[in-house]
């Protein structure tokens, strides 16, 4: 199956002289002329000897000239492929060597050419085939894959060595002469090497070739498994003694090697085509060596159950021997299928986890979308209620100077001062505003690193800073001394209960006993409180008094900005704010704040 080249460069690469369908059409029709041969020379032994002696070697030493060229057209590309396909070309060229020996011995010679020196190349093969095949690249496995690999290998192995034993190599020995202890061991290393050469078809299957051009390894295989059966062949009917030579039945030594040299060939043919990923290949539909396991235990265990039940067939193996080979392929198996068991439940634990992680992910997303949407809304509001509240006093200051210019041009030195406080205090109020919305602003992004701090400590903290305001209304305030230990920005949570406590000192109206009670309650969660016993606030305000510059009444003090940075404040670390109040009722403000892990 020679492949040469021209030499000239067409369509970015060298013109091939000989395609695969060429080659297969040259090798059908060699073994066409071949079986014509024979059945033309049905009556002549030696003539049909004479023929095969010449055709043999010529195939076959074609088909390893095609193993070279096409590991020569790998090497460029993986170093370990063309190893391998070197291997297969030597063997192929020992085997080929061995068929010109046996042919030089059996027509040159006139010798019997069994045993002799074409023995030595002929089993040098089978050794040769089976490191090319143990060298070829092999995708990554994880242990789990490796071990089921090694399982299937070992399972399919020991029934192959059951049959070989059985049907081949235990009835050679059984046939041998004491005579002659070379004839017997050659005789014995026949099957023994097919045991060999079906050994590496099986390591083959289990090692999931998907990386590389896998149509010619398929074809070394086929001559591969085609060698075994002409061997096998062989070794029956020379047992029986019933072999003729050159019969249509030695044609599986032809196509073995015919199928060798194409896939050599088609090696060179796929050496400049990319192989696709398997990712990228459409799944097949029956993944057989998945199953070749479980059908040769089926096998075995059928053939003892028939052995037991023919003791009369001399199997040249003991019921034991056999039931011991049954047994450890069943062994085998189930230690498999304990892998996979443990491999599943390994992978469905995966499987869960990243379920759970994929959900988790997903809630966070739909709550980061919730959220910046509410982030949105609250910007819009954010801005309109800004842009409003500042516009406000500049409107005021742009009135009143237009007054201030008309007093001064008339002299109204009274109306002038007044002006003046109404336009210094329209910029207070601006400026009030203006930090106020920086500092809202700035929280969450100035945040200082959380610590334990016990909530006692922040309450009395808090009370510090207002002390003059409670002082000043009369306020009598009470705090729960079982209080837990909070995770926070201290400095920030302190501003949030200032801001609450001052809140509920504002609105205490007239009444002779304003109060401000804070503590907290535990029911599944801890919730911390401040209570007042103040004017309460309409239900319908609930939601609108975290608005930015809301105020109940317009007539007290400060911008309304209060409860919007103390909402902020809250939600920063995480947790949630709201109020329940009545008119009349007094108000009392709700709100989380993450716990330290000692508590």
């Amino acid at each position: 199956m020679k492949q040469g080249y021209d030499g000239s460069e067409e369509g970015g690469g060298p013109h091939r002289s000989l395609t695969f369908r060429r080659a297969l059409m040259l090798g059908a029709a060699i073994l066409i002329v071949r079986s014509i041969i024979v059945l033309y020379l049905e009556d002549q032994e030696q003539q049909r000897v004479i023929v095969d002696d010449i055709i043999f070697p010529v195939v076959n030493g074609l088909a390893a000239l095609s193993l070279f060229r096409a590991a020569r057209a790998t090497r460029s590309q993986d170093e370990r492929m063309y190893i391998a396909w070197a291997f297969f070309a030597v063997a192929q060229v020992l085997y080929a060597l061995g068929d010109v020996l046996w042919s030089i011995l059996e027509i040159g010679l006139k010798e019997t050419p069994f045993p002799s020196i074409a023995d030595g190349p002929y089993l040098s093969y089978y050794l040769l085939f089976l490191i090319g095949i143990l060298l070829l690249p092999a995708p990554y496995q994880s242990t789990f894959e490796r071990l089921k690999s090694l399982l299937d290998t070992g399972v399919v192995t020991i029934f192959a060595i059951l049959i070989f034993w059985s049907f081949l190599i235990a009835p050679t020995v059984a046939t041998l002469e004491e005579s002659d202890p070379l004839a017997n061991a050659i005789a014995v290393a026949y099957p023994v090497a097919d045991l060999v050469l079906a050994f590496a078809l099986i390591a083959l299957i289990f090692r999931k070739i998907e990386h590389i051009a896998q149509r010619p390894i398929m074809l070394l295989a086929a001559g591969a498994i085609f060698l075994i059966v002409a061997d096998s062949i062989f070794m029956i009917e020379a047992l029986r003694g019933v072999y003729v030579p050159a019969t249509l039945g030695d044609s599986f030594w032809l196509i073995s090697y015919i199928l060798a040299g194409l896939a050599g060939v088609l090696q060179v043919e796929s050496a400049g085509v990319p192989v696709r990923a398997s990712a990228d290949r459409p799944s097949p539909g029956f993944t057989w060596p998945l199953y070749l396991p479980y059908v040769c235990a089926i096998f075995a265990y059928a053939f003892l159950i028939w052995s037991m039940e023919h003791e009369d067939v001399n199997l040249y193996i003991r019921q034991h021997h056999l039931a011991a080979g049954v047994g450890m392929i069943i062994m085998l198996i189930v230690i498999r299928q304990v892998i996979a068991i443990k491999e599943n439940t390994m992978l469905y634990a995966a499987a869960q986890h990243e379920l759970r992680q994929r959900i988790a992910s997903e809630r966070e997303k739909e709550h980061l979308i919730k959220e910046l949407e509410a982030r949105t809304s609250e910007m819009e509001r954010f801005i309109y209620t800004v842009s409003h509240d500042l516009r406000s006093p500049l409107i005021t200051v742009s009135g009143f100077l237009g007054f201030l210019r008309d007093d001064i041009e008339k002299g109204a030195w009274d109306k002038v001062r007044k002006d003046l406080e109404i336009i210094e205090s329209s910029i207070t109020k601006m400026d009030r505003l203006l930090q106020d919305t920086l500092e809202l602003s700035r929280i969450g992004r100035m945040m200082n690193p959380p610590e334990d701090v016990p909530f006692y400590d922040i309450v009395k903290e808090a009370l510090e800073q207002t002390s003059e305001r409670i002082r000043s209304r009369g306020v009598s305030v009470s705090v729960a001394e079982d209080m837990p230990v909070v995770h926070v920005d201290r400095m920030r949570a302190v501003e949030a209960l200032v801001n609450l406590i001052e809140n509920s000192a504002k609105y205490m109206g007239d009444q002779s006993d304003p109060r401000i009670e804070i503590g907290c309650m535990r029911d599944g969660e801890t919730v911390f409180y401040v209570r007042d016993n103040g004017i309460g606030i309409d239900p319908k305000n609930h939601q609108r008094i975290f608005e930015l510059f809301y105020k109940v009444d317009n007539r007290t003090e400060g911008t309304g900005a209060g409860l919007a940075i103390v909402k902020r404040i809250i939600e920063v670390h995480g947790g949630r704010i709201w109020i329940e109040s009545e008119l009349g009722k007094g108000c009392t403000v709700f709100f989380t704040l993450p716990l330290s892990e000692k508590t």
